[in-house]
């Protein structure tokens, strides 16, 4: 029982030793649970912080709890952060607090929220009202953030996070996630996936960056990998790193871009740069813009594809900041290609221009969108259109024109409310314009100005052509042709002013026109050539040079009032005014006619004349007589019609003649002039006389053989001093001067002498100057003939 009883008291003391060893425990900790390590609670507090009298920051909670080891939890809290000059009031505040006076740090424990406001004089009304607001304190130039786990590091003056942040400023809101506040130059860094989100002029746009920075005191922000997107339109800006250069009143007043600087339309135009700086309005919206470094520009629509480039580009804005004046400078190069329809088959119009400095106005279209109206280059400016188009034989052809100048100022028009096309180029100084049709002809003008009209895109049934419609070429005007079926035959004209009309094709040139194509000179008031066939019409003072072989000494001239020349031919046909006749020549010999029609490939001619009179009719001057210039003669022929042949050495005259020469008159109804051949000149120069060379001279060009026979035929009257000849046809030899007369049965040759009577018969002989006549019963070809010699004798009377 005794240890029984021991046992009951150990068990006792050990129940009652565990209850004493708890109940120690728990008055130990009984202070702690209870807040007993609070050294001072206080309703408010406030903490402020000076630096060469002035407040740099002011800490205000509601309620503060301090701690034994000298910390303390701070409720409904604001910080003030004035900066080192006193020239802002932000304001940081959160619910709870943890705060360190020891390594002056402040921790939210939850939700914080700032809000950042642009520097304002030190004691202004701005910064007074704003230091007096509380929470939610509205201001323009304020920015309102959201965030937690944000950590005031008082020694350092910088608050950072590292949690997601809600931002508002100016109507727009974003986020980002991490930043850094530094209270002593009021910079604001956000470190990661920016994003702002607002509208602007009724268009949600969007600001993304994968760094910013806001430097307050110098009024900029720097965006790194920034990207600002135009909902409504699709319009896009990107950079590598863009510095906002702000205004007192928080708007953006400068953008400075750098790192592939790229601007795109919403349309599918893209203009991209190594630097850009953009000049903003009081709304934020741009003023004027400067792309340098060398800029590129490429569009890619369905309809239109287009890519340049230049060294650098300057844009100005109008007031509501829309696009309206360009400026490109350095090496200009824009290339463009547009077609009516999408479908795979649609042919491309192609453009090129290049410039050393390009100017582009635009003006607003019905939708308020900024479209091309003029455009000016200046410095070696070239404009090139191609235009493919499908010939008759289904096979590909094209047309295409270039146009260059010192400046070429290009027009542009609307298209039944559509995209502007191309509508007018003006060009001045050393304009030149070449063209090429759809069967290779190359047509080039030169001049001191120019005025080009060209047909807009799918203006010809569907089709792409946007080619010249009509041109306008003025001062010292040099024109060029070359052939594609000959393409070392080239044509030259000069002229004063050049006029194209490509419904028609043809070329308009006036005031002192000259047309040489190597062998031939064409001079005249004016001229109307047909590109296609290089045929030419010319009127006013007509005047024409042709050179039939290198080896002639002179040219064939022409002078006429009109002149219609055929290319492919060689043929010219010259017409006289009014009363007057067209006059074709070389050396001695001549051609007057109305219209003369000359052959200049096969050395024919065709004179003709035209209604009644003698002014109407074809006049003809050959050479006649001995071998010595000195003793030839002029034989001068007036006929309706003249044909002839230089191949042939023979000139027909029909509808009537009269021949005159040193031999007398001679009339019938027409007549074949043989001339000598042309001589062929073989000497050298030493073994060539003076008269052997003038002989030469006369027989080697065109109609300048002497006449060696005339054969007249139909009612011939012959008229010489002294004595007069009729018959049917008379064969004269200009050798020896002889005439040989023949008749019909019914009306047989006759002369009547003045002194010796008449004498008829089957054919008679005589001679210019001698009185003599030969009588013959025999017709030409030596049979006898039926008509008796008949002889009147006339005696004198003493």
């Amino acid at each position: 029982m005794l240890a029984g009883a021991g046992l009951l008291v150990v068990v006792i003391a050990a129940f009652l030793g565990y209850a004493h060893y708890r109940a120690n425990r728990f008055l130990t900790e009984l202070p702690a649970k209870l807040g007993a390590d609070i050294r001072q609670e206080t309703n408010s507090f406030t903490y402020s912080q000076s630096m060469g009298g002035k407040t740099i920051y002011t800490i205000h909670a509601a309620k503060a709890l301090q701690h034994k080891n000298g910390k303390y939890t701070l409720h409904d809290v604001g910080i003030v952060v004035y900066g080192r000059k006193s020239d802002r009031a932000d304001r940081i505040y959160g619910s709870e607090f943890e705060y360190d006076p020891k390594e002056g740090v402040a921790q939210a424990m939850g939700e914080v929220q700032l809000d950042l406001q642009a520097p304002a004089p030190e004691g202004s009304e701005a910064q007074r009202k704003y230091a007096a607001g509380g929470s939610g304190t509205q201001d323009s130039r304020m920015i309102h953030v959201r965030t937690s786990g944000l950590v005031f590091m008082q020694k350092l003056g910088v608050a950072a996070t590292d949690q997601a942040i809600e931002f508002q400023f100016n109507g727009m809101t974003g986020h980002a996630m991490g930043a850094d506040y530094d209270s002593d130059t009021g910079v604001v860094v956000l470190h990661s996936n920016v994003e702002v989100k607002g509208v602007e002029q009724g268009q949600p746009v969007m600001l993304t960056a994968s760094r910013a920075e806001l430097d307050r005191p110098n009024k900029q922000t720097v965006l790194t990998q920034a990207k600002y997107v135009r909902g409504g339109t699709g319009e896009e800006a990107e950079a590598g790193r863009a510095v906002i250069h702000m205004r007192d009143d928080g708007s953006a007043e400068r953008l400075d871009a750098e790192g592939a600087v790229t601007l795109s339309d919403g349309h599918g135009g893209t203009v991209g740069a190594p630097r850009g700086e953009v000049l903003l309005n009081a709304k934020s919206q741009p003023k004027s813009a400067v792309l340098s470094g060398g800029l590129r520009y490429v569009s890619n629509e369905k309809m239109r594809q287009a890519r340049g480039e230049a060294a650098e580009a300057k844009a100005i804005f109008s007031g509501d900041g829309r696009l309206q004046h360009v400026s490109m400078t350095g090496g200009v190069n824009l290339h463009e290609q547009v077609r009516t329809t999408d479908a795979a088959t649609a042919r491309w119009s192609t453009r090129n221009l290049t410039a050393s400095a390009l100017d582009l106005s635009l003006t607003p279209n019905r939708n308020g969108k900024p479209q091309l109206q003029l455009a000016k280059t200046i410095g070696n400016a070239h404009l090139s259109v191609t235009n493919p188009e499908k010939s008759k034989s289904g096979k590909s052809a094209g047309t295409s024109s270039d146009l260059s100048a010192d400046v070429l100022t290009a027009h542009f028009a609307p298209l039944n409310g559509g995209a502007p096309q191309l509508s007018v180029v003006n060009g001045a100084g050393h304009t030149v314009l070449r063209q090429v049709n759809s069967s290779g002809a190359v047509n080039t003008s030169s001049g001191d100005a120019v005025e080009a009209h060209f047909k807009p895109t799918g203006s010809r049934g569907g089709t792409s052509a946007n080619e010249i419609a009509s041109a306008v070429q003025e001062g010292n005007v040099v024109l060029t042709q070359t052939s594609a079926k000959q393409p070392g035959k080239q044509d030259k004209a000069t002229a004063a002013r050049a006029v194209y009309d490509g419904a028609s094709q043809k070329l308009t040139l006036t005031g002192d026109v000259q047309l040489t194509d190597g062998q031939s000179v064409l001079w005249a008031s004016r001229v109307v050539m047909a590109q296609a066939t290089g045929d030419a019409e010319a009127d006013g003072e007509v005047k024409a040079s042709y050179r039939l072989s290198e080896n002639n000494g002179e040219p064939v001239h022409v002078l006429a009032s009109r002149a219609v020349v055929k290319q492919a031919s060689g043929v010219a046909t010259f017409y006289g005014a009014a009363g007057a006749s067209a006059r074709l020549w070389q050396g001695s010999s001549q051609v007057e006619a109305p219209e003369i029609e000359f052959d200049r490939k096969e050395k024919e001619l065709i004179a003709q004349g035209s209604g009644q009179g003698t002014t109407t009719q074809v006049r003809t001057v050959l050479m006649s007589g001995g071998a010595t210039p000195g003793k030839s003669e002029l034989v001068r022929v007036l006929s309706r019609k003249l044909t002839y042949s230089d191949a042939a050495r023979r000139a027909e005259f029909t509808g009537g003649v009269e021949v005159v020469s040193k031999d007398g008159r001679m009339t019938g109804q027409q007549a074949v002039i043989d001339l000598a051949a042309a001589a062929k000149n073989s000497a050298t120069p030493r073994q060539k006389s003076a008269s052997n060379s003038a002989k030469t001279s006369r027989q080697a060009g065109f109609m300048g053989g002497e006449v060696e026979r005339i054969v007249a035929s139909g009612h011939i009257e012959i008229n010489q001093p002294g004595r007069r000849a009729t018959g049917e046809k008379v064969v004269y030899t200009a050798k020896d001067g002889t005439f040989v007369m023949t008749g019909t049965a019914t009306a047989p040759p006759k002369v009547v002498d003045d002194l010796r009577g008449t004498v008829t018969g089957a054919s008679l002989r005589f001679r210019t100057g001698d009185e003599s006549i030969v009588v013959s019963n025999e017709s030409p070809n030596g049979t006898a003939g039926k008509q008796r010699v008949r002889t009147e004798t006339h005696v004198r009377k003493d």
